[in-house]
Parts: structure tokens; C-alpha cells; sequence
């Protein structure tokens, strides 16, 4: 029966392994060749012989051994339904939006837990001319990128900043420049429509997150049109 099974599989898989990219075209025939490996393993055992294999497992206060499997993490979601085409449109500007600003908030992120571990291997009294060192150096490196986003960029960068560090852009400024320079640039922000204190909301940022997990699994794209 296991013979079969190996054969049904080959046939009703090969056409398919044949279209897939050339790296899931090798990792399906290895996968093929190991299952009918396996298959003809326990097929010429006889009945009732089990097969050896290494588990983990812990014993029980009874005495029993509790087989134990780490099962991978798996992503389940549903399927974005669009009720129009405006609400499409919408979308695709949103995500458009917050691809184009993604790598900054994971950059800021990164740049922030770098800078405390440097900080934590200097004197106290170091920290303020380091701080203004990286400040400098950063503003060389993206000033061009942060002056050519628009509000509506601006006000999801500060959303995933926060998600990035769990830390608002307005306390990160004022843990590293102080109360009044954070006064001041939230002052600044609040004129433009835009809020240093805006923290990123699982419920309220859902699109968002989708968006995200889009990204990451390369599973979306928008048309050229809505790119503005």
C-alpha cells in the first residue's frame, strides 16, 4: 500500500515540482525522495515493528514516558476583503506608505539598542558627547530620506517607532536630549498634524500589522498607480 501511495504521490506532484522556482523545485524532489525512502523503510518491516528514532521525552510521576514535540510557529489569518474599490485604493496607498517607511523604523530601532549598549560601556560624563556624535552622523546618513516623506509617512513612522522599541519618539527624545528639547520638537510635530506621544495600537493599527506580516512574507503587491 505504501508502494502506491509513493507512486500516486510522484505522479499527482511532478507537474507541480516542475513549475515551482528552481530552489522549491530541488527542496519538493528531496522532500519526494525522503517520503518514498521512509515509505519503502516501513514498508519492509514487517507488522507491528517499530521504527527507531530519537524523541524527546520526560517521565511522569507514574512512571509513564511523555513523548514531547516543538511544533513550529505558524502565522493564521484571514484574507483582506475589500467591500469597494475606493477602500482597494485606500489600501494600497497605506501600504505603499508604510513599506516606504518600514526600514527606517526597523533602522531607528536598531541604532537605539546599539546606542545603549555603547553607552553602558562609558563613563556617565560621556554620554552627551556621544549622543550628539551619532546624532550628527545619523542626520548625514538619512536627513534626505526624512525631509522627502510626507505627514502621512511621518505619522506612521512615529506609530511604528514606537513599535519597534516600545518607547514613543517623544520619550526617546527626551531620554537622550532632554524635557525641553522634546517640548520643543512635540511643539513642532502638533503643528504639522503630527504627535510625538502617538503610540502604535494593535486594534487601531490592524492594517498596519497586516501590512507587516505582508512585507515580511512578500505575499502583496499593489499596482504602480497608487505608489504616491
Amino acid at each position: 500500500m505504501s508502494g502506491n501511495l509513493s507512486d500516486r504521490f510522484r505522479r499527482n506532484h511532478r507537474l507541480k515540482a516542475f513549475w515551482l522556482p528552481s530552489s522549491w523545485g530541488v527542496c519538493v524532489g528531496a522532500f519526494v525522495v525522503l517520503w518514498m525512502g521512509l515509505a519503502d523503510r516501513v514498508q519492509a518491516q514487517s507488522p507491528g515493528t517499530p521504527v527507531p528514532m530519537e524523541l524527546p521525552a520526560y517521565i511522569d510521576e507514574h512512571g509513564d514516558t511523555i513523548p514531547i514535540a516543538f511544533l513550529p510557529h505558524v502565522e493564521v489569518r484571514d484574507r483582506r476583503i475589500f467591500r469597494s474599490a475606493a477602500e482597494r485604493k485606500r489600501f494600497d496607498r497605506l501600504y505603499w506608505n508604510v513599506v516606504k517607511v518600514y526600514p527606517l523604523a526597523k533602522a531607528a530601532g536598531r541604532q537605539l539598542n546599539e546606542l545603549e549598549e555603547e553607552l553602558k560601556t562609558m563613563p556617565e560624563s560621556k554620554h552627551r558627547a556621544h549622543c550628539r556624535k551619532l546624532e550628527a552622523s545619523l542626520k548625514k546618513q538619512y536627513k534626505k530620506q526624512l525631509t522627502e516623506l510626507t505627514v502621512t509617512q511621518g505619522r506612521i513612522l512615529i506609530k511604528l517607532v514606537d513599535r519597534e522599541t516600545a518607547r514613543t519618539s517623544y520619550s526617546i527624545v527626551r531620554e537622550f536630549r532632554g524635557s525641553f528639547q522634546a517640548f520643543m520638537w512635540q511643539g513642532l510635530a502638533l503643528m504639522f498634524g503630527s504627535n510625538l506621544k502617538s503610540t502604535y495600537e494593535l486594534q487601531e493599527d490592524r492594517d498596519i500589522e497586516l501590512i507587516l506580516m505582508m512585507v515580511e512574507g512578500n505575499q502583496y503587491k499593489i499596482p504602480f498607480k497608487y505608489r504616491n
